[in-house]
């Protein structure tokens, strides 16, 4: 197909498997067209070196489908980070409650799995549909226009509440190369779907936004400012910048191959220090059916998350009767994920 529309076709985007966004990508950047390859874009990092490698060859670029980077709240906080009004970046805390009935699992191969086809997926709430925010939250430590904050070492907890290979349920405390501590708590086994939470907190004034809704920062001043949504459907917005990139119409991609990096190393950080995916037992769950299926309730997580995030800890950190510890991943110099189950 490549061969055919060679001259024809100007980007090609890739909503395609997690499993199969390397090999496509490369295939794609190798014939010298532009790709927008769905997130993650890779869930190993020698993978994603392979792609970032294979896009330096090419005369094409790679965006990758990660929303946020192209929303005007978004870029705006991260303005204010990079011109210092923040002052030096401490913490930056995410939460993502949502709820995902056992349907959603069904609706491929490929959900929910640790591995598929002899590759690995890692699906869950880390690498894919809560991923976004774990990137902002790098991406928000980073006092650097264009960049997240590279990730120096891990401590994280996996879980899983519905029946898959895959986690569900997550909590990670990253520490960054510039000092800055990232903390992110995330569930598919919340009650409803509510939109994730950022909060950063820095040394002239703290931030906070909420997906969908305006930013706001209070500085220590004693002033405000709200950055109001623009009411632009980022998805959407993925895609024009990419083009707009294209004719040269945007001096930059709002979310290139190379930025995701810090992310993959935080992905599989997070694996290499939980160690393994570990069953929530199922007295502390409510299963029951709903739309043609079955919601996965874990008794009390909302909860669980807001003091864990209160407290900037972990899930056994607090005593969740459910969680086990776990210790720092060191990722200095670490280029291979290969873990087994």
């Amino acid at each position: 197909m490549l061969e055919d529309e060679a001259g024809m076709v100007e980007i090609v985007t890739l909503p395609v498997a997690i499993h199969q966004h390397k090999d496509m990508t490369i295939k794609a950047l190798k014939a010298d067209f532009n790709v927008i390859v769905e997130k993650p874009p890779a869930v190993t990092i020698q993978d994603l070196d392979e792609m970032i490698e294979a896009e330096k060859k090419s005369r094409g670029f790679c965006a990758v489908g990660f929303q946020s980077q192209s929303k005007n709240t978004v870029q705006t906080l991260k303005r204010r980070i990079c011109e210092g009004k923040l002052g030096e970046i401490k913490e930056v805390i995410v939460r993502g409650v949502w709820k995902r009935l056992d349907s959603y699992y069904e609706r491929n191969k490929w959900a929910g799995k640790f591995i598929h086809d002899g590759k690995y997926v890692l699906d869950g709430t880390v690498s894919n549909p809560l991923s976004h925010y774990l990137l902002n939250g790098l991406y928000f430590a980073s006092l650097e226009w264009g960049k997240a904050a590279d990730p120096i070492r891990v401590r994280a907890e996996l879980y899983r509440a519905h029946k898959i290979e895959g986690e569900d349920t997550s909590c990670l405390e990253v520490e960054v190369e510039n000092g800055a501590k990232v903390f992110f708590y995330a569930t598919l086994c919340g009650p409803s779907n509510n939109m994730p939470i950022h909060e950063i907190v820095g040394s002239k004034g703290n931030a906070k936004w909420t997906k969908g809704q305006d930013a706001y920062i209070k500085y220590n001043n004693g002033k405000t400012e709200i950055i109001r949504d623009d009411g632009l459907d980022e998805r959407i917005e993925v895609f024009r910048n990419a083009a707009r990139y294209l004719r040269g119409l945007d001096s930059e991609l709002n979310c290139p191959l190379e930025l995701t990096r810090p992310f993959v190393l935080t992905l599989n950080g997070a694996y290499e220090s939980a160690g393994r995916i570990k069953d929530i037992p199922d007295r502390y769950l409510t299963r029951k059916k709903e739309e043609g299926s079955i919601s996965t309730l874990i008794n009390n997580i909302v909860e669980i998350i807001e003091e864990a995030a209160k407290q900037r800890k972990l899930y056994s950190d607090i005593g969740v009767e459910w969680a086990y510890p776990t210790g720092y991943f060191n990722l200095k110099d670490y280029n291979f994920f290969s873990m087994k189950l």
